[in-house]
């Protein structure tokens, strides 16, 4: 019996983009142990090694950087890397393939994608969705966005999203084609080495407040920088990069000592920041509410309290959770008096066993892939 193989295709970077290789490995490792040959498209540099497995062949495209300001000069160097990507897949010939978005031109040129099998859209974001209305120019590129998604869901045999949000979204506009929530949450491994965390004891220190994950638009964390100013009295970490890295790093004064940028770490430093902060902190502007941020589900596996600043879908899901400040994005003066508040609190209780038991029960990476890839081969084979 020949061996069923499946082309993972994505325009990331795995090596520096954590949130995407978290859920591409998790992808690949369900995809291997079910017996298939593995192939995955991403653009990482040729020393990169996702995986070691004999059935993993990993293709490697020239590194193009998509991450910046201007809308119309991303737009096209997307566009460029997507048409790529998809030829790269075309040669190879998979019996099935699967397109991993927000690289949003791989779904618009998805008509190009030549599959012998099953071919299947697996939707992290819907960035289209995110491009305001305030812009005339972006206001138009949104709908134009709009109408070429929907056509192009068209093209897939299964979709999958990452939470309700998402999965109403394909439901209203492709009610025909199946559709499998495979949520955002973390490995088993991971949360292992996360939930035993041990607890911190405060008495002496400063209280760390802790983002980790992309330092984007969307993020804003000016927000958190400007309570830094006014908080001498919390220590201040911030962990990760993206493109609003500088500004937001240039908003510190000089004579700060509250806080620190720490760019991109491995994952042995990341576990013992984490060991190290009381509050993880995270914030989505309106725009983006329709997202979930991945890096929530590891905050939640660690025990500690958690601040969410914003609303919609990952409201819906933390208020499943206990030690939990959710408030409004942006608002710098809420912010202050909430970490206030909790400044009297005794950290030791916010240790929560409850939090870390859901994430096992709900969020392990590995059963929800496995419980997806069961839904792909029964409509397939």
């Amino acid at each position: 019996m020949t061996q069923k193989s499946i082309c993972i295709i994505t325009a990331n970077q795995l090596e520096t983009e954590n949130p995407a290789r978290n859920r591409m490995l998790s992808l690949v490792d369900g995809f291997l142990k079910k017996g298939y040959v593995v192939q995955l498209i991403s653009m990482d540099n040729k020393d990169y090694i996702l995986c070691n497995d004999k059935s993993f062949i990993h293709h490697k495209i020239p590194f193009i950087n998509v991450k910046t300001p201007s809308f119309f000069k991303r737009a096209l160097l997307e566009f460029k890397l997507a048409h790529q990507v998809i030829d790269k897949a075309n040669q190879l010939r998979c019996d099935l393939n699967l397109i991993t978005i927000p690289s949003m031109f791989l779904l618009h040129l998805s008509f190009l994608l030549k599959a012998k099998g099953g071919k299947i859209l697996d939707i992290r974001d819907l960035s289209w969705e995110y491009l305001s209305d305030h812009s005339f120019f972006q206001r138009v590129s949104k709908l134009i966005f709009r109408t070429s998604a929907i056509k192009n869901f068209k093209n897939f045999n299964f979709i999958d999203v990452t939470n309700d949000y998402e999965l109403s979204y394909i439901n209203s506009v492709v009610p025909n084609i199946p559709v499998f929530k495979l949520t955002n949450g973390v490995s088993e491994k991971i949360y292992n080495q996360l939930s035993t965390l041990p607890s911190r004891n405060i008495k002496k220190d400063k209280i760390v407040v802790t983002y980790i994950g992309n330092i984007g638009l969307a993020q804003d964390l000016s927000t958190l920088v400007e309570a830094s100013k006014k908080l001498p009295d919390f220590y201040f970490n911030i962990v990760g990069h993206g493109t609003d890295y500088q500004r937001v790093f240039d908003m510190v004064d000089k004579e700060q000592q509250n806080i620190k940028f720490w760019g991109q770490v491995n994952f042995d430093i990341l576990k013992d920041i984490y060991s190290k902060t009381d509050i993880l902190y995270a914030q989505l502007l309106p725009d983006f509410s329709g997202a979930m941020p991945s890096k929530l589900f590891e905050y939640l596996a660690t025990g500690r309290y958690v601040i969410y600043g914003g609303d919609n879908v990952a409201v819906n899901i933390l208020k499943n959770f206990v030690n939990i400040s959710i408030i409004e994005s942006q608002n710098v003066d809420i912010l202050i008096s909430t970490l206030n508040n909790l400044k009297a609190q005794d950290f030791n209780e916010f240790n929560s066993e409850i939090n870390k038991k859901l994430i096992y029960k709900d969020f392990i990476r590995e059963k929800s892939v496995n419980d997806y890839i069961k839904f792909i081969e029964s409509r397939l084979y």
